[in-house]
């Protein structure tokens, strides 16, 4: 889950960050309320990068042009996404910025700094990036070490240090994928302040962080709906162009369908994995999903029972098919419980198909001879 600006700032002004005095808003009107004097800068506060580029960051002197701005502002959309709101802050004079982050790095196997005695835009084509990996347990002579790399001494390699310290802080305590300043700020006065800053929390991670409780469906607005829908009850669901609806438990056990799917002459509908631990409830809202797609004309279900239960699966497929007995359905469970399920699929009509190949071919035939829509053709 990815945060907007003012949210992460938030989170680092908590975690002991100085962050610059702040004011949301919603409405250009409301600009009349900011009490820190101009001339100060508009954010639109998006969940996509690039907004600099865009033009999603203005400079006003007055309130007359601020709200002028804003009023521009409100209404853009970068890289998809739409404005949720603006950030106003005092235009700063910056002596110097610097790039700071932590993210995992997953050949390693631990955490990361990532800095920079550079900051601001294209930070990525820097030939001056620090990466350091981060022990555990953590120890302050780390943040150090880091400000010692970037060039810093005295007074700022402390701060820088501090600041370093405390984001990594942020980062293990809130269950982060990346917590990144950019820019991290030095002003004329030598004062360290976070200028910019971007947060994603580990989806997995969600349940247990009651910090973030709510949070989710207000992220989640750039999503088609029957995405969001699927995100808010732990499902991944990414919808494509064709008329076959694709229900597994596993990313690589979805991915190794849809090719087969693809490999037989289909056109697979979606990505959907349901999870390893998919329950009756879960499944049934995962069939729910994907039968509320108009284009998709037959569903393969694909399931391997190992924390999942075949019978558990099998019992979601009985509900709903008593439900949709119209809807074509084609159904391969191997694992866990699987001769209980082949029997309750017995009883309600349903065919259970041991071997995926066979499941697959026999998805692609029944979606062409019911296909509203020649093979190629795009939704």
């Amino acid at each position: 889950m990815d945060l907007y600006e003012y949210e992460a700032k938030k989170i680092f002004s908590e975690g002991g960050i100085t962050v610059p005095p702040s004011v949301r808003i919603t409405k250009p009107e409301e600009l009349s309320k900011v009490n820190f004097g101009y001339p100060v800068t508009l954010k639109v506060q998006v969940l996509a990068g690039g907004r600099g580029k865009a033009g999603g960051i203005k400079f006003a002197n007055n309130l007359k042009e601020g709200q002028e701005l804003a009023q521009n502002l409100l209404k853009m959309v970068v890289k998809g996404s739409k404005t949720e709101s603006l950030l106003v802050e005092p235009k700063l004079i910056i002596k110097k910025e610097l790039y700071l982050a932590v993210t995992l790095d997953r050949e390693r196997g631990c955490p990361i700094f990532i800095a920079s005695a550079e900051g601001g835009i294209e930070i990525e084509s820097s030939d001056k990036v620090v990466t350091m990996p981060i022990p555990y347990p953590y120890h302050p002579f780390v943040g150090r070490e880091l400000a010692r790399q970037l060039g810093f001494t005295g007074s700022l390699l402390v701060k820088v240090a501090d600041v370093a310290t405390k984001l990594y802080k942020i980062f293990e305590e809130k269950d982060l994928d990346l917590a990144e300043i950019n820019p991290l700020m030095i002003t004329e006065g030598d004062e360290v302040l976070a200028l910019d800053g971007k947060i994603s929390v580990n989806d997995d991670s969600i349940g247990r962080q009651r910090y973030f409780d709510g949070w989710q469906i207000r992220h989640l607005a750039d999503l088609p709906e029957r995405e969001r829908r699927a995100k808010l009850q732990g499902l991944n669901l990414v919808e494509l162009d064709g008329n076959i609806g694709i229900l597994c438990n596993g990313a690589g056990l979805t991915m190794a369908t849809m090719d087969m799917v693809k490999k037989f002459g289909g056109r697979p509908g979606n990505f959907l994995d349901v999870g390893g631990g998919s329950d009756q409830e879960k499944t049934l809202e995962a069939l729910e999903i994907v039968n509320d797609n108009p284009e998709c004309d037959v569903m393969l279900l694909n399931i391997l029972g190992g924390i999942t239960a075949c019978d558990e699966v099998a019992q979601a497929l009985v509900q709903f098919i008593k439900k949709y007995p119209e809807r074509i359905l084609v159904v391969r469970l191997r694992g866990n419980n699987q001769d209980l399920a082949e029997k309750i699929l017995a009883e309600s009509g349903l065919k259970l198909i041991p071997d995926l190949e066979a499941a697959v071919k026999e998805a692609v035939e029944k979606s062409k001879s019911v296909s509203k829509k020649p093979v190629g053709a795009k939704a």
